[in-house]
């Protein structure tokens, strides 16, 4: 059989399949572990974060149950085993810190709530010995891997398989296919998918930008909780934002996608900045006319480089956005302005140009955007602080829902998707768990589960 990706669902399907069945993953980068387990490494061990249980069909006790089993793996093979979001103590504090915050306003409520979960973070250094490790023992259980090999083109001869797949590489044919293709593969493979009969559908996306602050501004809450989950409703319009991927002592950096920019952020174990980045996301659905947000996601990427200068980031200062003016490069470190106070990890330069993100970002997102780092601000005093940096476009891409049985295997026979790239999860953890439960679909049709 074939997995398509060698990211977290990829490789905890291969490694549930490993000694039953002849396995063959497929993986078209030179390393193993996909995006996140590759950018900073988050392990979000809460049932609540990354999964949509429902969906799934799993209870949260048996979410939970995979969960301890998927972080044992990675502890096996090197994680760091400090766990944070255990200290009740401090966290109930800051429940209560948040609690205050609410107030109502005159198109209703504006409201923040703080999603406590156990983590633990690897680092992208530390993150690539773990995934090599796990990658080596999962070889040594019989698995084969082919890195840098794309997948052209797959074929179904009939109902039921085999699937027929062309590579780089050569062909290859399997009676079950595990498609894994990470966010990257996402459009790609929804139109393969597709091809082969599979149904989907449009799902949300998530549209946002890259916050940077001083790191003693959110290091109070990052000791206790290392990515810390605030959910908000937004008063203007009351559309619904969150945090993401927050990177105590960490570093913003430049994504290269379909010949565009995008920013995103890491933070290494052992090496770190006197920053911290994270992502304010607003989810994005559309309704009448129903039409394609990946399609939708790709325009406000390639406007946001626009507005760039044709092919970078546009990075602006929270005393510019508010004060209504574009950032400029000559007053970009203006100690007058207070903007000496922190050095962004990724200033103007290269691919990165001073501007102003509501020309960039469609109003209503930079509405949202703007409040929501306001309302943090009353439970976080100085994330709004003038010298606070904002860089855009951050687009998450999983927007495109399959439909699946309860192991993920979608109407075509024997097709399997797992991971952020099919909008099965969000995230390292939850991805792991989804390539479980496809390896255990195709056992359990072979009679071995």
């Amino acid at each position: 059989m074939i997995v398509i990706g060698a990211g977290p669902a990829g490789l905890f399907a291969a490694r549930a399949l490993a000694g039953e069945l002849s396995v063959l993953v497929l993986e078209e980068k030179a390393r193993t572990g996909g995006a996140g387990a590759m950018t900073d490494g988050k392990l979000n061990l809460s049932p609540r974060i990354g999964l949509d249980l429902e969906e799934l069909r799993i209870t949260e006790e048996e979410a939970g149950a995979r969960i301890a089993r998927i972080d044992e793996a990675f502890l096996e093979h090197g994680a760091d085993r400090t766990l944070y979001g255990v200290d009740k103590e401090r966290i109930d504090l800051w429940l209560d810190r948040v609690s205050w915050v609410r107030h109502p306003t005159p198109k209703g409520d504006w409201d923040i709530t703080l999603l406590p979960a156990r983590q633990r973070h690897m680092g992208t250094d530390l993150a690539h010995r773990v995934v090599a490790r796990m990658t080596e023992s999962i070889a040594g259980d019989g698995v084969s891997f082919s890195l840098r090999t794309k997948v052209e083109e797959i074929t179904l001869r009939k109902s039921g398989g085999p699937f027929l797949v062309r590579t780089s590489k050569g062909r290859f044919a399997s009676r079950y296919l595990v498609a894994a293709p990470g966010r990257e593969g996402a459009y790609w493979f929804r139109e393969v998918a597709r091809s082969l009969g599979a149904r989907t559908r449009w799902g949300a996306i998530d549209i946002g930008c890259r916050v940077e602050v001083a790191l003693p501004v959110y290091g109070e809450i990052t000791q206790v909780l290392y990515d810390p989950k605030f959910l908000f409703v937004t008063p203007s319009h009351g559309d619904r934002t969150r945090t993401f991927c927050t990177n105590p002592g960490g570093r913003v950096r430049v994504e290269i996608r379909n010949g565009c920019r995008l920013v995103n952020g890491d933070a290494l174990k052992r090496r770190k900045t006197p920053c911290t980045n994270f992502a304010i996301l607003n989810t994005v659905s559309m309704t009448e006319p129903l039409q394609d947000t990946t399609e939708m996601g790709r325009k406000v990427m390639e406007f946001a480089n626009f507005w760039g200068g044709g092919d970078s980031l546009v990075v602006q200062r929270w005393g510019d956005l508010t004060a209504g003016r574009r950032s400029k490069a000559e007053t970009f470190h203006s100690a007058a302005l207070g903007y000496d106070k922190m050095t962004p990890t990724l200033p103007p330069g290269r691919g990165v140009t001073p501007g102003d993100i509501s020309f960039a970002y469609p109003g209503r997102i930079v509405d949202n955007l703007r409040e929501s780092l306001l309302l943090l601000s009353r439970v976080i005093p100085g994330v709004a602080h003038p010298s606070t940096t904002v860089y855009v476009p951050e687009i998450k891409f999983y927007d495109t829902k399959y439909d699946t049985d309860r192991h993920l295997e979608t109407n075509v026979p024997n097709l399997f998707v797992a991971g952020d790239g099919v909008g099965k999860s969000r995230g390292i953890v939850g991805a792991a768990l989804n390539g479980m439960l496809a390896a255990e679909g195709i056992l359990r049709k072979e009679g071995k589960a």
